[in-house]
This record gives C-alpha cells, sequence and structure tokens, in this order.
C-alpha cells in the first residue's frame, strides 16, 4: 500500500494502543494513526482531519462508543467504525451495529482486527461509489425539479467567471429585470456590494456548495434587497469545476421582521438586565433553565451555578420544607403563584425576603413542563413592616406606660396640694395652739417642697425630651460642690436612722468645667432614691479622679431593682412599679432626667442591683480635673445696711407683698417698681438704690430689655432675677442681659436671705420674722 492510510483510534490503554498498531502493520497497511482518549479530543481531531476508518473502544471514561458514533454520524457519516472492546454482549453489539458501526472486535482477539478493517474499507468503497451515482442522478433531477416545484425562487446558472448563463423568469417579481436583459451579463450587476460576491465564490471553492448564503442585492431602480442563495459548484465528467447552479429567494420582509425581533429581543434584554426583580424559569422538576442577570446579584454566583438547581438549593431546610409542600400543591394543580413570600440565603448568607410569581407553562396537551416568573426582593419592605409592628407594639406599652405615670403625676400632684390646702384652713381657725400651729407649718413647708420638686422634675424631663436643655457650663470647686450637697442628705439620714458616708479626697482641692446646678440635680435624684429605698443599712456618695475624668458613685443597702427591669428604668416614662399602692412617694422620673442630663454633659451613667442587696449608680464626666492653686475664689465684699435701698421689680401683688415681707425686719429700705419701664426710670432718678430683684415677666418692658437698659445707667448696680419660669436656659439668658444672679419661683426664705446677703449686709436676727 503506497498512500498511507489514515486510522483514529479512539483508546484510553496505552497496551491496548501498542497491540492495534502492531496487527494493522503485521497486516501492511502503511499507517498514519492518530489517538484520542477524550470526548474533545476525539470530536476535534475528526472536525479537523479526514480519516479512512475509526476505531473506537467501547468504554472510556465519561465516553463510550454509542457516543462516538453520534459524533460521526454528524461530522464524517462516510467513515466506517469499528468498535473495539475488551467485553462487549450481542444484545450491546447489536445496537452498535444499529447506530452505525460496520463491525465489533474483541480486544482478546486482536487478530482478527485487519481483515474487518480490510472488509470495513471495501464495503465503504463501494458505498462511496453509489453514493457519487446517486449524486449525480440527483443533480440531474434537481435542476429541473426545482425550477418547476420553486417557482417563486429565482434560479440562475453562471461560468466560473460569473457571467449569466441561464436565469429564471421569476427575477422579473424579484428586481424588475426580464431575464433575457440578463443573459450573457455579470451576475455581479445584481449585487449591492461587489465584494460579497468575491466572499461567495471563495465559500464555493472551499466547500464545494453553500446554503442559506443570506445577501444583499439591488434591483433594476437600485433599490436593496436582502436574499438567501443556495449554490453549488458543479464539476465535469472528469471531476473539473464546470459552473456554478444558484437559487435566491427574497427574504427582505423576513430580515425587517428579524431585525424588528431582534430590537425587541435586545430591549427585552436590556430590560432583564436592568431590571430589579429576578427573573426566572424552571423545569417541571423546578430546576431552573433560566435565570436574569439579578438572580445572579441575589446569590453572588455565576449564571451556571444557578441553572440546574431548585429554589431549595438557596434556602434554610426548615424554609426549603415549607416552601416545597406550598410550591407542590401549586403544581399539583398548575395554579399560579401570586404574591409567594419565601426567604433565601443570599449575598454574604444574608436572608433575603423574595416575593413570588410565576404562571405554569403547559404543552399542548395540558402536560406541565415547569413555571416561568419574576421575584422581587422585599426584605427592606419585610424589615420595615416589622420595625412598624415593633413600633406599635412600643407604642402600646408606651401608652399603657404613660397612663400609669400620668396617673402617678396626678397623685403627686395632688397630695402634696391637698395638704397645703388643707393645713393652711387648719392653721387660719381661731384658737389653734401654737405647738400645733407650727408642726402643721411644717407639713406645709414639706407639701410646698414635694409639690415644687414634681412640677421641677416634669419640666427637666419635657426639656431633656424636647432637646432645649441648655448648658451653663463654668469653672466650679468640687469639694465645696460634694460639701454642699453631703450637707443636704446627712441630716435625712439620720433622721430616718441610715449611715451616710462620703468617700472624697478634701485635702486635694479641685476644680472642673461643668454645669454645677445640673450636676448638683443628678446627685439629688441619686440620693434621694437611695434615701427613699433605704430601710436600713447605708449610703455611700463617692467621687475621685479616674483617668481622663472624673468618677462619681452613689450606692445604697436598699431594695434593689429586678435585672429584667434595670435595663429600662433610665426610659422616659418607666419605673419599676407604676403602682399608685407601691408606698413611695416621687414622680418616678429620677433615673430618666439623670440620664438625659449626664448625657448632656458629655458622660454616661450605669447602675447595678440586686434584689434585697441594695443598689450602685455611677456615672463619669470627661472633665481634666485640675489642681486649685491655694488661691481662693472669693465673691465681692456685701454692703452694710445703713442707708441701702432695694427695690423690688414685680408686677404680681402677692409675689410684691411676699417679698417686702421678707426684707421688713433686714434694715433695708424697700421700693416697688410694677413693670421694667418704671425699674429704668426709678434706677435713674434714686442713686440710694444698691440692689435689685428683678422679675423676668412683667407688662409694658420685661426683666431682660430693663436689666440691659439699667446696666448701662449704672454699670456697678447688683441686679438678681427673680422668675416662676425657671427654662433651662433662662438663666443664661438672665446673665447675658447682665444680672449677677438668679433665684427660681417659689422659694424659702433661707435661700432668699442667703442670696441677698452675697451684695448687702443683714442684721443678725433678720431672717426672724
Amino acid at each position: 500500500m503506497d498512500a498511507p492510510f489514515n486510522v483514529l483510534s479512539l483508546e484510553d490503554s496505552d497496551l491496548d494502543f501498542e497491540i492495534i498498531r502492531e496487527q494493522l502493520i503485521k497486516a501492511g497497511y502503511k499507517l498514519n494513526l492518530s489517538r484520542a482518549e477524550t470526548e474533545n479530543e476525539f470530536t476535534s481531531l475528526i472536525c479537523n482531519n479526514k480519516y479512512d476508518i475509526i476505531l473506537a473502544d467501547y468504554n472510556l471514561p465519561q465516553f463510550d462508543a454509542f457516543e462516538a458514533l453520534r459524533i460521526c454520524n454528524i461530522h464524517c457519516p462516510e467513515v466506517p467504525v469499528i468498535c473495539v472492546s475488551g467485553s462487549i454482549g450481542e444484545i450491546l453489539a447489536i445496537e452498535l451495529l444499529k447506530k452505525g458501526a460496520v463491525d465489533y472486535v474483541l480486544k482478546d482477539r486482536l487478530e482478527r482486527l485487519p481483515f474487518a478493517v480490510k472488509r470495513a474499507m471495501e464495503e465503504a468503497k463501494e458505498k462511496a461509489v453509489r453514493r457519487q451515482m446517486e449524486e449525480s442522478l440527483r443533480l440531474s433531477e434537481e435542476k429541473y425539479r426545482t425550477i418547476f416545484e420553486n417557482v417563486q425562487d429565482v434560479f440562475y446558472q453562471t461560468d466560473l467567471n460569473g457571467i449569466i448563463k441561464e436565469i429564471s423568469p421569476s427575477i422579473k417579481y424579484f428586481a424588475d429585470f426580464n431575464s433575457v436583459e440578463l443573459i450573457g451579463t455579470h451576475i455581479v450587476e445584481l449585487y449591492h456590494n461587489p465584494d460579497d460576491r468575491k466572499k461567495l465564490l471563495q465559500l464555493l471553492i472551499k466547500k464545494g456548495e453553500v446554503r442559506d448564503y443570506e445577501i444583499r442585492l439591488k434591483t433594476k431602480s437600485s433599490e436593496v434587497k436582502y436574499a438567501s442563495i443556495n449554490a453549488r459548484l458543479v464539476f465535469n465528467s472528469e471531476g473539473v469545476p464546470d459552473h456554478i447552479d444558484g437559487a435566491l429567494r427574497d427574504i427582505s420582509e423576513r430580515k425587517l421582521a428579524e431585525n424588528s425581533l431582534k430590537q425587541s429581543e435586545e430591549r427585552l434584554r436590556d430590560i432583564m438586565f436592568s431590571t430589579m426583580d429576578w427573573i426566572w424559569e424552571v423545569d417541571e422538576k423546578g430546576r431552573y433553565t433560566y435565570s436574569s442577570q439579578r438572580g445572579v446579584d441575589f446569590f453572588d454566583v455565576a449564571p451556571d451555578e444557578i441553572i440546574g438547581k431548585t429554589p431549595f438549593d438557596f434556602m434554610e431546610p426548615d424554609e426549603a420544607e415549607r416552601v416545597t409542600a406550598i410550591l407542590a400543591e401549586l403544581a399539583s394543580k398548575k395554579m399560579p403563584i401570586k404574591d409567594f413570600e419565601n426567604w433565601s440565603i443570599g449575598r454574604d448568607g444574608k436572608k433575603i425576603c423574595l416575593l413570588s410569581n410565576g404562571v405554569p407553562i403547559l404543552d399542548n396537551d395540558g402536560q406541565l413542563l415547569g413555571y416561568r416568573g419574576v421575584d422581587k426582593d422585599i426584605t427592606d419592605w419585610k424589615q420595615a413592616e416589622q420595625e412598624l409592628i415593633t413600633a406599635k407594639e412600643k407604642a402600646e406599652a408606651s401608652d399603657r406606660l404613660k397612663t400609669a405615670f400620668m396617673n402617678n403625676i396626678s397623685h403627686e400632684l395632688r397630695t402634696p396640694l391637698n395638704g397645703i390646702l388643707g393645713f393652711a384652713e387648719l392653721i387660719s381657725e381661731p384658737g389653734m395652739p401654737v405647738g400645733e400651729k407650727q408642726h402643721f407649718l411644717n407639713i406645709m413647708r414639706k407639701s410646698s417642697t414635694r409639690l415644687i420638686n414634681t412640677v421641677t422634675d416634669f419640666m427637666d424631663i419635657s426639656l431633656i425630651t424636647s432637646g432645649n436643655m441648655a448648658l451653663n457650663k463654668k469653672v466650679v470647686l468640687l469639694n465645696d460642690l460634694i460639701r454642699s450637697v453631703a450637707e443636704d442628705y446627712e441630716a435625712r439620714c439620720v433622721e430616718k436612722g441610715l449611715n451616710f458616708q462620703v468617700d472624697f479626697d478634701n485635702t486635694q482641692q479641685i476644680l472642673i468645667e461643668t454645669d454645677a446646678e445640673l450636676l448638683v440635680k443628678v446627685f439629688h435624684h441619686l440620693l434621694d432614691n437611695a434615701v427613699k429605698f433605704t430601710r436600713e443599712g447605708s449610703i455611700l456618695l463617692s467621687c475621685a479622679p479616674f483617668e481622663n475624668s472624673i468618677k462619681f458613685l452613689v450606692s445604697d443597702t436598699g431594695i434593689g431593682i429586678d435585672d429584667e427591669m434595670q435595663e429600662i428604668v433610665f426610659e422616659r416614662f418607666t419605673q419599676e412599679t407604676t403602682s399608685l399602692s407601691s408606698g413611695y412617694e416621687g414622680s418616678g422620673l429620677g433615673l430618666s432626667i439623670s440620664k438625659g442630663i449626664i448625657q448632656l454633659l458629655g458622660g454616661n451613667i450605669v447602675l447595678e442591683s440586686e434584689k434585697g442587696v441594695g443598689t450602685k449608680t455611677s456615672f463619669s464626666l470627661p472633665a481634666l480635673p485640675i489642681q486649685f492653686n491655694d488661691k481662693k475664689i472669693t465673691d465681692e465684699e456685701p454692703k452694710p445696711a445703713g442707708e441701702s435701698v432695694v427695690m423690688i421689680v414685680e408686677d404680681d401683688y402677692f409675689n410684691l407683698l411676699y417679698l417686702e415681707t421678707l426684707l421688713r425686719n433686714t434694715g433695708i429700705k424697700t421700693l416697688a417698681a410694677r413693670n421694667g419701664l418704671d425699674a429704668v426710670e426709678k434706677c435713674r432718678l434714686n442713686g440710694k438704690i444698691e440692689l435689685v430683684l428683678m422679675d423676668l415677666k412683667m407688662p409694658v418692658m420685661d426683666g431682660y430689655e430693663a436689666t440691659r437698659l439699667i446696666r448701662k445707667l449704672r454699670p456697678d448696680l447688683k441686679i438678681i432675677a427673680i422668675t416662676a419660669h425657671a427654662m433651662s436656659g433662662d438663666e443664661i439668658t438672665a446673665f447675658e442681659a447682665g444680672c449677677n444672679d438668679y433665684l427660681t419661683k417659689p422659694f424659702e426664705s433661707q435661700v432668699f436671705y442667703s442670696k441677698i446677703s452675697k451684695y448687702i449686709t443683714l442684721k443678725t436676727d433678720s431672717t426672724k420674722f
């Protein structure tokens, strides 16, 4: 054999491959033997090479002879295939022959392989001759059959140079030409672009024929039309190319429809890509057969990691079980999926809630093929919905608490007020013993203090809640502040039989910058609670520098607070108990106010408590302690009473009378002004006025404006602001207007005397009347 024998062996065994080679060489074949071990190698070789015969092993990893036969029938049906196998049953052998194998040879009898190859090649040669004869006959018959059976197409014949030898009359309907006027002309005259004919000719030379080749042609009026061409290169009896036969069909309308469809598909694809919803399709088993880009975004996976999987692969087991039952029920009834909420595991393992809508896909017989639908990510909606539910629950709880709170407030207002009014009526009765009258006066004083504290608490929580509580920070001596607070509570603890301790290094004087009034208010609230809820034992007030802050502590051995209540006692309108029969007076706002003030001062407050053991409340303020340098901060020396005059600026008669009564035995002369304008005028005319008690809210001219004008007339005149507003920020506004001091109504006489004694000397017994 002179020509090489091209053989392709599909074999994964090196030993078997060598035996096959030896058997064929021994039989005298001049081999050009190729080998493939996988499906990809096999397909690539038969597509790019020409073989005389193919020897296929029956069973390879992930590949077998049946698959090899299928690929051969597609790419090289004329090449004979022999199955070479280690063991194959008779039934499989018959099936292989039915699929197109020409023979099969067992590997333990490879000596018969050359004979099988020889017989297969002879049969292939006979088939080739037969095919050639059949092809010649078919070509001859097809020429005339197509002319008569497809009159709507244009049939033509050209020589190899492109000169038209024949063309059907149907060219009239395509291009407005008569067939006669085109005979003998060059076919390129019909091409919109002459270069297209060159490309077509190259394909014909390379492949021998072209089918459904789309091209643009032009009519007699130069209108451009789309045509689909089928053409073949025809050979003469000697096998030499002779001419070209072809047929063209007008596909202009189809191309327009295709272009419209293409634009529509592109538009739909763009919409599907950009939509925030996930468009999907599943088969009858629930496996994804299509997923838009949004699905990839939901799960942060590649598209091929969605295709073939089911929705349940992206769910937690419990959710998958729930959803499976529901979807199975819908599928059994071929019902659509409507607004079905389900939870999946999305990007970074986060749960996402999807709202699914879908319709069943049915075949012509009504059998379910799957579902097609859309998923919307409603995770944010669900979270917002849950937040609304939570907010509603909190609002309802808050409403209940507020109701209880308002009941408590009503109780705290009416109880002391009842004591004040009741004992005032008793005192006014004639013949009341002095001792009993003094006892009733003490009760009225305590009830008044309780009423003032309740109103103050209510105003403070309102300011904190609205964000209107203002700060008036200044440098204060912490030693004096702690000492003053301790003095206030030492007597109360002694009266109740409690041991009151102060843990503070008083040998080291410390200045801090803070709002002293608000800080003292926090101490009062915390110590009030400690005294109120401690029946026996001790109370500790501690203060010490700690790193870059000052740490304060109030602890007691009282009744303590339940664990579950410790997280909410700082909330507004919340107490451990809101019962009116709790046995403890007070508004229950102390801790809420304290927390708000401490946060306003830049610190934080912490509570530790054990029921029946006691409570520790600590807070820190971010203030660096400043060492005091032995200088004594002193107020201006008060002036002697002498001929000094105190002007009382007050529009309310009873308040004016109260102030005049307090000053009656001080040796100080008083002068009254009923509005700010009157006060300015009297200060201008009377130089003996040394101190002004200025009400801030008055008709004609308020106390702020009056103070500013008086300050211009007499810069050194001392002015004490007196107001019933007591709103946070009023004190700062008063100081900015020019006041020297500030006093809030109502006030006790001792507080009043303490204030004015800073500016004018009083008689020793002047505070007794």
